[in-house]
Protein backbone atom coordinates (compact mmCIF):
# COMPACT_ATOMS: atom_id res chain seq x y z
CA UNK A 1 0.00 0.00 0.00
CA UNK A 2 1.33 3.41 -0.95
CA UNK A 3 1.73 6.10 1.66
CA UNK A 4 -1.64 7.74 2.34
CA UNK A 5 -1.97 11.05 0.60
CA UNK A 6 -2.37 13.75 3.23
CA UNK A 7 -5.13 15.51 1.31
CA UNK A 8 -7.39 12.46 1.30
CA UNK A 9 -6.75 11.84 4.97
CA UNK A 10 -7.78 15.35 5.97
CA UNK A 11 -10.93 15.53 3.97
CA UNK A 12 -12.15 12.11 5.02
CA UNK A 13 -11.43 12.84 8.67
CA UNK A 14 -13.62 15.91 8.33
CA UNK A 15 -16.47 13.79 7.02
CA UNK A 16 -16.16 11.15 9.73
CA UNK A 17 -16.11 13.67 12.57
CA UNK A 18 -19.37 15.10 11.24
CA UNK A 19 -20.93 11.66 11.08
CA UNK A 20 -19.89 10.70 14.60
CA UNK A 21 -21.44 13.90 15.86
CA UNK A 22 -24.79 12.60 14.61
CA UNK A 23 -24.38 9.39 16.56
CA UNK A 24 -25.29 7.16 13.60
CA UNK A 25 -22.24 5.93 11.76
CA UNK A 26 -19.27 4.87 13.84
CA UNK A 27 -16.89 4.00 11.02
CA UNK A 28 -13.52 2.78 12.16
CA UNK A 29 -10.45 4.92 11.66
CA UNK A 30 -9.11 2.06 9.57
CA UNK A 31 -11.65 2.86 6.89
CA UNK A 32 -10.17 6.34 6.63
CA UNK A 33 -6.71 4.89 6.20
CA UNK A 34 -7.99 2.54 3.48
CA UNK A 35 -9.75 5.37 1.69
CA UNK A 36 -6.76 7.64 1.99
CA UNK A 37 -4.44 5.09 0.40
CA UNK A 38 -3.80 6.16 -3.18
CA UNK A 39 -1.63 4.39 -5.65
CA UNK A 40 1.47 6.34 -6.57
CA UNK A 41 0.40 6.44 -10.22
CA UNK A 42 -2.96 8.04 -9.42
CA UNK A 43 -3.20 11.59 -10.78
CA UNK A 44 -2.76 14.61 -8.55
CA UNK A 45 -4.70 17.72 -9.55
CA UNK A 46 -4.38 21.40 -8.71
CA UNK A 47 -6.87 22.71 -6.12
CA UNK A 48 -9.75 24.65 -7.59
CA UNK A 49 -9.86 22.76 -10.88
CA UNK A 50 -12.74 20.56 -12.01
CA UNK A 51 -10.35 17.61 -11.94
CA UNK A 52 -9.55 18.29 -8.28
CA UNK A 53 -13.25 18.50 -7.38
CA UNK A 54 -14.03 15.33 -9.31
CA UNK A 55 -11.18 13.47 -7.60
CA UNK A 56 -12.61 14.58 -4.23
CA UNK A 57 -16.06 13.30 -5.23
CA UNK A 58 -14.72 9.92 -6.31
CA UNK A 59 -12.54 9.50 -3.20
CA UNK A 60 -15.52 10.26 -0.98
CA UNK A 61 -17.76 7.75 -2.68
CA UNK A 62 -15.18 4.97 -2.54
CA UNK A 63 -15.79 4.60 1.20
CA UNK A 64 -19.43 5.49 1.76
CA UNK A 65 -21.32 4.91 -1.47
CA UNK A 66 -23.69 1.93 -1.39
CA UNK A 67 -22.40 0.77 -4.79
CA UNK A 68 -18.75 1.64 -4.11
CA UNK A 69 -17.50 -1.54 -5.77
CA UNK A 70 -18.97 -0.45 -9.12
CA UNK A 71 -17.20 2.92 -9.28
CA UNK A 72 -15.01 3.26 -12.39
CA UNK A 73 -11.30 2.58 -12.07
CA UNK A 74 -10.25 5.12 -14.68
CA UNK A 75 -12.90 7.80 -14.94
CA UNK A 76 -12.70 10.84 -17.17
CA UNK A 77 -11.80 13.62 -14.73
CA UNK A 78 -11.89 16.24 -17.48
CA UNK A 79 -15.61 17.06 -17.10
CA UNK A 80 -17.60 19.60 -15.19
CA UNK A 81 -18.48 18.16 -11.73
CA UNK A 82 -22.17 17.48 -12.45
CA UNK A 83 -21.39 15.53 -15.61
CA UNK A 84 -18.60 13.66 -13.85
CA UNK A 85 -20.89 12.77 -10.95
CA UNK A 86 -23.56 11.50 -13.34
CA UNK A 87 -20.97 9.40 -15.17
CA UNK A 88 -19.73 7.52 -12.08
CA UNK A 89 -23.08 6.83 -10.37
CA UNK A 90 -24.50 3.33 -10.49
CA UNK A 91 -27.28 2.83 -13.04
CA UNK A 92 -29.65 1.92 -10.19
CA UNK A 93 -28.97 5.22 -8.41
CA UNK A 94 -31.81 7.69 -8.96
CA UNK A 95 -31.33 9.92 -5.94
CA UNK A 96 -27.70 10.70 -5.01
CA UNK A 97 -27.02 14.42 -5.36
CA UNK A 98 -24.08 16.74 -5.87
CA UNK A 99 -25.11 20.28 -4.97
CA UNK A 100 -23.65 23.75 -5.11
CA UNK A 101 -25.62 26.88 -4.22
CA UNK A 102 -23.66 28.80 -6.86
CA UNK A 103 -24.54 26.29 -9.59
CA UNK A 104 -28.31 26.64 -10.16
CA UNK A 105 -28.54 23.58 -12.41
CA UNK A 106 -27.49 21.37 -9.49
CA UNK A 107 -30.83 22.19 -7.79
CA UNK A 108 -33.86 21.03 -9.81
CA UNK A 109 -36.51 23.73 -9.41
CA UNK A 110 -40.22 23.26 -9.86
CA UNK A 111 -43.49 25.16 -9.70
CA UNK A 112 -44.10 23.65 -6.27
CA UNK A 113 -40.69 24.51 -4.83
CA UNK A 114 -40.71 28.10 -6.15
CA UNK A 115 -44.36 29.11 -6.25
CA UNK A 116 -46.30 26.65 -4.06
CA UNK A 117 -48.45 25.34 -6.89
CA UNK A 118 -48.70 22.01 -8.73
CA UNK A 119 -50.06 21.79 -12.26
CA UNK A 120 -51.07 18.72 -14.26
CA UNK A 121 -52.13 18.49 -17.87
CA UNK A 122 -54.39 15.63 -18.91
CA UNK A 123 -55.97 14.68 -22.22
CA UNK A 124 -59.31 12.95 -22.68
CA UNK A 125 -61.55 12.49 -25.71
CA UNK A 126 -59.23 14.46 -27.95
CA UNK A 127 -58.95 17.57 -25.78
CA UNK A 128 -56.62 18.54 -22.98
CA UNK A 129 -56.91 20.62 -19.84
CA UNK A 130 -54.46 21.99 -17.30
CA UNK A 131 -55.50 21.73 -13.67
CA UNK A 132 -54.25 23.08 -10.37
CA UNK A 133 -53.65 19.96 -8.31
CA UNK A 134 -52.24 21.71 -5.26
CA UNK A 135 -52.27 25.31 -4.10
CA UNK A 136 -50.16 25.51 -0.95
CA UNK A 137 -51.72 27.39 1.98
CA UNK A 138 -49.92 30.71 2.42
CA UNK A 139 -48.67 30.92 -1.17
CA UNK A 140 -49.38 34.01 -3.26
CA UNK A 141 -51.87 32.06 -5.32
CA UNK A 142 -53.70 30.55 -2.37
CA UNK A 143 -54.01 33.88 -0.59
CA UNK A 144 -55.48 35.37 -3.78
CA UNK A 145 -58.00 32.53 -4.09
CA UNK A 146 -56.32 29.93 -6.32
CA UNK A 147 -57.56 26.48 -5.38
CA UNK A 148 -57.07 22.81 -6.21
CA UNK A 149 -59.24 21.86 -9.18
CA UNK A 150 -59.10 25.27 -10.90
CA UNK A 151 -58.71 24.98 -14.67
CA UNK A 152 -55.78 27.02 -16.02
CA UNK A 153 -56.36 28.53 -19.46
CA UNK A 154 -53.19 30.59 -19.84
CA UNK A 155 -49.70 30.89 -18.36
CA UNK A 156 -47.93 34.27 -18.62
CA UNK A 157 -50.55 35.41 -21.11
CA UNK A 158 -50.11 32.42 -23.44
CA UNK A 159 -52.91 29.89 -23.95
CA UNK A 160 -51.68 26.68 -22.35
CA UNK A 161 -51.84 23.17 -23.80
CA UNK A 162 -50.02 19.85 -23.55
CA UNK A 163 -47.40 20.98 -26.08
CA UNK A 164 -46.26 24.18 -24.40
CA UNK A 165 -46.92 23.73 -20.67
CA UNK A 166 -43.41 22.42 -20.08
CA UNK A 167 -41.68 25.35 -21.76
CA UNK A 168 -44.03 27.88 -20.15
CA UNK A 169 -43.27 26.41 -16.73
CA UNK A 170 -39.51 26.55 -17.31
CA UNK A 171 -39.65 30.15 -18.49
CA UNK A 172 -41.60 31.04 -15.33
CA UNK A 173 -38.94 29.48 -13.14
CA UNK A 174 -36.22 31.43 -14.93
CA UNK A 175 -37.98 34.76 -14.48
CA UNK A 176 -39.02 34.06 -10.87
CA UNK A 177 -42.78 34.46 -11.24
CA UNK A 178 -45.78 32.87 -12.92
CA UNK A 179 -49.08 34.37 -14.02
CA UNK A 180 -52.03 31.98 -14.18
CA UNK A 181 -55.31 32.73 -15.89
CA UNK A 182 -58.09 30.50 -14.55
CA UNK A 183 -61.38 29.66 -16.18
CA UNK A 184 -64.24 31.69 -14.73
CA UNK A 185 -61.99 34.19 -12.92
CA UNK A 186 -61.50 37.62 -14.48
CA UNK A 187 -58.25 38.63 -12.79
CA UNK A 188 -55.07 36.62 -13.31
CA UNK A 189 -53.10 35.19 -10.39
CA UNK A 190 -49.61 36.69 -10.24
CA UNK A 191 -47.48 34.35 -8.11
CA UNK A 192 -43.97 35.28 -7.00
CA UNK A 193 -43.32 32.82 -4.18
CA UNK A 194 -44.38 31.75 -0.73
CA UNK A 195 -43.28 31.08 2.81
CA UNK A 196 -43.54 27.38 3.50
CA UNK A 197 -46.36 26.73 5.99
CA UNK A 198 -46.57 24.08 8.68
CA UNK A 199 -46.58 20.73 6.86
CA UNK A 200 -49.92 19.80 8.47
CA UNK A 201 -52.04 21.59 5.87
CA UNK A 202 -55.45 20.57 7.15
CA UNK A 203 -57.17 18.27 9.65
CA UNK A 204 -60.80 17.20 9.90
CA UNK A 205 -63.15 15.11 12.04
CA UNK A 206 -66.21 13.46 10.50
CA UNK A 207 -68.92 11.45 12.23
CA UNK A 208 -70.24 8.56 10.14
CA UNK A 209 -72.63 6.35 12.09
CA UNK A 210 -70.75 5.00 15.08
CA UNK A 211 -67.42 6.02 13.54
CA UNK A 212 -65.60 9.20 14.38
CA UNK A 213 -63.00 9.64 11.65
CA UNK A 214 -59.93 11.85 11.95
CA UNK A 215 -58.15 13.12 8.83
CA UNK A 216 -54.64 14.60 8.60
CA UNK A 217 -52.97 15.97 5.47
CA UNK A 218 -49.22 15.83 6.08
CA UNK A 219 -46.98 17.33 3.38
CA UNK A 220 -43.55 16.44 4.85
CA UNK A 221 -41.68 15.51 8.02
CA UNK A 222 -40.10 18.86 8.79
CA UNK A 223 -39.40 19.23 12.50
CA UNK A 224 -42.00 21.99 12.81
CA UNK A 225 -44.69 19.43 11.96
CA UNK A 226 -44.22 17.55 15.22
CA UNK A 227 -45.75 20.02 17.69
CA UNK A 228 -48.73 20.48 15.39
CA UNK A 229 -49.16 16.70 15.10
CA UNK A 230 -49.13 16.38 18.88
CA UNK A 231 -51.80 19.07 19.13
CA UNK A 232 -53.92 17.30 16.51
CA UNK A 233 -53.64 13.91 18.21
CA UNK A 234 -54.53 15.47 21.56
CA UNK A 235 -57.61 17.01 19.97
CA UNK A 236 -58.55 13.77 18.23
CA UNK A 237 -58.21 11.87 21.50
CA UNK A 238 -60.42 14.38 23.31
CA UNK A 239 -63.02 13.97 20.56
CA UNK A 240 -62.75 10.14 20.84
CA UNK A 241 -61.66 9.62 17.25
CA UNK A 242 -61.71 5.85 16.52
CA UNK A 243 -60.58 5.79 12.85
CA UNK A 244 -57.69 7.67 11.27
CA UNK A 245 -56.82 8.71 7.70
CA UNK A 246 -53.28 9.97 7.06
CA UNK A 247 -52.97 11.72 3.69
CA UNK A 248 -49.38 11.60 2.40
CA UNK A 249 -50.04 11.59 -1.34
CA UNK A 250 -47.54 14.44 -1.95
CA UNK A 251 -45.30 13.91 1.09
CA UNK A 252 -41.66 14.28 0.02
CA UNK A 253 -40.13 13.00 3.27
CA UNK A 254 -37.96 14.77 5.83
CA UNK A 255 -36.65 13.89 9.27
CA UNK A 256 -36.81 10.20 10.14
CA UNK A 257 -36.98 11.16 13.81
CA UNK A 258 -40.26 13.01 13.19
CA UNK A 259 -41.59 9.96 11.34
CA UNK A 260 -40.60 7.77 14.30
CA UNK A 261 -42.38 10.12 16.72
CA UNK A 262 -45.55 10.00 14.60
CA UNK A 263 -45.30 6.21 14.47
CA UNK A 264 -44.99 6.15 18.26
CA UNK A 265 -48.28 8.04 18.52
CA UNK A 266 -50.00 5.48 16.29
CA UNK A 267 -48.59 2.06 17.18
CA UNK A 268 -48.49 0.09 20.41
CA UNK A 269 -44.70 -0.22 20.22
CA UNK A 270 -42.50 0.60 23.21
CA UNK A 271 -39.38 2.73 22.97
CA UNK A 272 -37.09 -0.34 22.74
CA UNK A 273 -38.91 -1.86 19.76
CA UNK A 274 -37.00 -1.82 16.48
CA UNK A 275 -38.22 0.93 14.16
CA UNK A 276 -35.82 0.59 11.26
CA UNK A 277 -32.73 -1.12 9.94
CA UNK A 278 -29.96 0.40 7.81
CA UNK A 279 -27.95 -1.87 5.50
CA UNK A 280 -24.87 -0.39 3.90
CA UNK A 281 -21.87 -1.58 1.93
CA UNK A 282 -19.17 -3.83 3.37
CA UNK A 283 -17.65 -0.87 5.23
CA UNK A 284 -20.84 0.47 6.82
CA UNK A 285 -22.52 -2.86 7.62
CA UNK A 286 -25.98 -3.18 9.20
CA UNK A 287 -27.45 -1.09 11.99
CA UNK A 288 -30.82 -1.43 13.74
CA UNK A 289 -32.46 1.47 15.54
CA UNK A 290 -35.29 1.55 18.04
CA UNK A 291 -38.13 4.04 18.24
CA UNK A 292 -36.41 5.65 21.19
CA UNK A 293 -33.03 5.92 19.47
CA UNK A 294 -34.52 7.65 16.46
CA UNK A 295 -36.57 10.12 18.48
CA UNK A 296 -33.64 11.08 20.73
CA UNK A 297 -31.81 12.44 17.69
CA UNK A 298 -34.21 15.36 17.99
CA UNK A 299 -35.04 15.41 21.69
CA UNK A 300 -32.91 14.43 24.67
CA UNK A 301 -33.64 13.12 27.19
CA UNK A 302 -36.36 10.96 25.72
CA UNK A 303 -39.85 11.38 27.15
CA UNK A 304 -41.58 8.54 25.33
CA UNK A 305 -44.79 8.92 27.32
CA UNK A 306 -45.54 12.21 25.57
CA UNK A 307 -46.25 10.10 22.46
CA UNK A 308 -47.85 7.04 24.06
CA UNK A 309 -50.27 9.27 25.98
CA UNK A 310 -51.60 10.60 22.66
CA UNK A 311 -52.46 7.22 21.17
CA UNK A 312 -55.96 6.93 19.78
CA UNK A 313 -58.39 4.06 20.21
CA UNK A 314 -57.84 2.82 16.65
CA UNK A 315 -57.06 -0.64 15.30
CA UNK A 316 -55.82 0.34 11.83
CA UNK A 317 -54.52 3.29 9.85
CA UNK A 318 -55.68 4.36 6.40
CA UNK A 319 -52.88 5.96 4.37
CA UNK A 320 -53.47 7.88 1.14
CA UNK A 321 -50.53 7.58 -1.25
CA UNK A 322 -49.42 8.62 -4.72
CA UNK A 323 -46.46 8.47 -7.06
CA UNK A 324 -44.97 11.51 -5.27
CA UNK A 325 -45.06 9.91 -1.80
CA UNK A 326 -41.35 9.56 -1.13
CA UNK A 327 -38.39 9.05 1.17
CA UNK A 328 -39.23 9.23 4.90
CA UNK A 329 -42.96 9.01 4.06
CA UNK A 330 -42.36 5.66 2.38
CA UNK A 331 -40.15 4.61 5.30
CA UNK A 332 -42.99 5.35 7.72
CA UNK A 333 -45.47 3.34 5.65
CA UNK A 334 -43.14 0.34 5.35
CA UNK A 335 -41.91 0.48 8.94
CA UNK A 336 -45.35 0.72 10.52
CA UNK A 337 -46.23 -2.67 9.02
CA UNK A 338 -44.65 -4.90 11.70
CA UNK A 339 -46.27 -2.86 14.47
CA UNK A 340 -49.70 -1.77 13.21
CA UNK A 341 -52.23 -2.70 10.49
CA UNK A 342 -52.44 -0.25 7.59
CA UNK A 343 -54.61 0.10 4.49
CA UNK A 344 -53.01 2.01 1.61
CA UNK A 345 -55.25 3.75 -0.92
CA UNK A 346 -54.08 5.52 -4.07
CA UNK A 347 -51.13 4.82 -6.33
CA UNK A 348 -47.76 3.15 -5.82
CA UNK A 349 -45.20 5.40 -4.12
CA UNK A 350 -42.01 6.83 -5.67
CA UNK A 351 -39.62 4.08 -4.52
CA UNK A 352 -36.89 5.91 -2.59
CA UNK A 353 -35.82 3.16 -0.20
CA UNK A 354 -32.37 4.50 0.63
CA UNK A 355 -30.73 6.90 3.07
CA UNK A 356 -27.86 9.32 2.56
CA UNK A 357 -25.72 11.74 4.51
CA UNK A 358 -23.94 14.97 3.73
CA UNK A 359 -20.27 15.03 2.75
CA UNK A 360 -18.56 18.40 2.52
CA UNK A 361 -15.04 19.79 2.71
CA UNK A 362 -14.58 21.00 6.28
CA UNK A 363 -10.95 22.01 5.97
CA UNK A 364 -9.95 25.57 6.84
CA UNK A 365 -9.96 27.01 4.28
CA UNK A 366 -11.96 24.51 2.17
CA UNK A 367 -10.31 23.46 -1.06
CA UNK A 368 -13.54 22.16 -2.61
CA UNK A 369 -15.63 25.30 -2.25
CA UNK A 370 -19.40 25.16 -2.28
CA UNK A 371 -19.88 21.54 -3.30
CA UNK A 372 -21.90 19.21 -1.07
CA UNK A 373 -22.28 15.52 -1.80
CA UNK A 374 -25.32 13.46 -0.77
CA UNK A 375 -24.49 9.87 -1.80
CA UNK A 376 -26.89 7.00 -1.20
CA UNK A 377 -25.35 4.99 1.61
CA UNK A 378 -27.95 2.65 3.14
CA UNK A 379 -30.95 0.62 2.11
CA UNK A 380 -33.68 0.93 4.73
CA UNK A 381 -35.76 -1.94 6.09
CA UNK A 382 -38.36 -2.44 8.79
CA UNK A 383 -38.14 -4.52 11.95
CA UNK A 384 -39.01 -7.68 10.02
CA UNK A 385 -36.33 -7.06 7.40
CA UNK A 386 -38.85 -5.97 4.75
CA UNK A 387 -37.69 -3.32 2.31
CA UNK A 388 -36.21 -3.08 -1.18
CA UNK A 389 -39.17 -1.17 -2.61
CA UNK A 390 -37.37 0.59 -5.45
CA UNK A 391 -40.48 0.09 -7.60
CA UNK A 392 -42.58 1.82 -4.93
CA UNK A 393 -44.91 0.53 -2.25
CA UNK A 394 -48.08 -0.72 -3.93
CA UNK A 395 -51.50 0.34 -2.64
CA UNK A 396 -54.04 -2.08 -1.21
CA UNK A 397 -56.73 -0.17 -3.10
CA UNK A 398 -55.61 1.25 -6.45
CA UNK A 399 -57.07 4.65 -7.25
CA UNK A 400 -56.18 7.60 -9.46
CA UNK A 401 -57.06 10.89 -7.80
CA UNK A 402 -57.46 12.45 -11.26
CA UNK A 403 -60.02 9.87 -12.32
CA UNK A 404 -63.00 12.02 -11.44
CA UNK A 405 -63.21 15.73 -12.16
CA UNK A 406 -63.54 18.36 -10.92
CA UNK A 407 -60.99 17.74 -8.20
CA UNK A 408 -62.33 18.14 -4.68
CA UNK A 409 -60.35 19.99 -2.02
CA UNK A 410 -57.95 18.12 0.26
CA UNK A 411 -59.86 17.43 3.45
CA UNK A 412 -63.21 17.17 1.65
CA UNK A 413 -64.88 13.84 2.50
CA UNK A 414 -66.09 13.66 -1.13
CA UNK A 415 -62.53 13.83 -2.54
CA UNK A 416 -61.78 10.63 -4.48
CA UNK A 417 -59.15 8.95 -2.29
CA UNK A 418 -60.68 10.21 0.94
CA UNK A 419 -64.12 8.97 -0.02
CA UNK A 420 -62.72 5.52 -0.76
CA UNK A 421 -61.15 5.41 2.70
CA UNK A 422 -64.39 6.48 4.36
CA UNK A 423 -66.35 3.82 2.44
CA UNK A 424 -63.90 1.19 3.69
CA UNK A 425 -64.24 2.46 7.25
CA UNK A 426 -68.04 2.53 7.27
CA UNK A 427 -68.56 -0.50 5.06
CA UNK A 428 -70.99 1.56 3.01
CA UNK A 429 -70.29 2.24 -0.65
CA UNK A 430 -72.07 5.53 -1.18
CA UNK A 431 -74.32 5.72 -4.22
CA UNK A 432 -72.37 7.51 -6.94
CA UNK A 433 -69.04 7.09 -5.16
CA UNK A 434 -66.20 8.68 -7.08
CA UNK A 435 -64.60 6.03 -9.27
CA UNK A 436 -61.31 4.43 -8.34
CA UNK A 437 -60.57 3.76 -12.01
CA UNK A 438 -59.02 6.16 -14.49
CA UNK A 439 -61.22 7.75 -17.10
CA UNK A 440 -61.33 5.88 -20.37
CA UNK A 441 -58.68 7.16 -22.77
CA UNK A 442 -57.44 9.74 -20.22
CA UNK A 443 -53.70 10.39 -20.20
CA UNK A 444 -51.55 12.59 -18.02
CA UNK A 445 -49.31 14.60 -20.33
CA UNK A 446 -47.51 16.84 -17.82
CA UNK A 447 -46.95 16.74 -14.08
CA UNK A 448 -45.05 19.65 -12.57
CA UNK A 449 -44.17 17.60 -9.45
CA UNK A 450 -42.04 15.18 -11.50
CA UNK A 451 -39.09 17.57 -11.17
CA UNK A 452 -39.34 17.47 -7.38
CA UNK A 453 -38.95 13.70 -7.52
CA UNK A 454 -35.40 14.23 -8.77
CA UNK A 455 -34.42 15.90 -5.51
CA UNK A 456 -36.73 14.58 -2.81
CA UNK A 457 -35.78 15.33 0.78
CA UNK A 458 -33.04 12.85 1.77
CA UNK A 459 -33.47 10.24 4.48
CA UNK A 460 -30.72 11.83 6.53
CA UNK A 461 -28.62 9.63 8.78
CA UNK A 462 -26.38 12.28 10.34
CA UNK A 463 -29.07 13.65 12.66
Amino acid sequence: MAKPRKLSMIKLLGFTNRIKKGGILLLLLGLIIIAGCKKDKDPVFDPGTNEFINDWVLDSMKVYYYWNTTLPKKPDYNQDPLRFFASIKNNADRFSQLLNADVPESYPRSLYSDFGVDLVNITASGSDQTLVRLSVPGSDGYVAGLRRGDKVTAINGVAVNSSNIGSLSESSLKRGSIVLQVEGVAAAYNINGYLKPNPVYTTQIWEKGNKKIGYIFLNNFDTKALNRLKEVFAGFKAQQVNELILDMRYNTGGEVSVAAALAAMITRANEDAIFLEYRGNANAGTQRHTFGEEITKLFRPLNYSQYTNLRLDINRLFILTGKHTASAAELLINNLTPHFPTVRIGEATLGKDMAEFELADHRTPPQVKGWVLWPLVFKVYNAQGQGNYTAGLPPDVLSDELAVLPLKQLGDPEETLTQLAISRITGVAKLGIRSSLARENQRKMFDSRDKDDLSVIPIRVTR
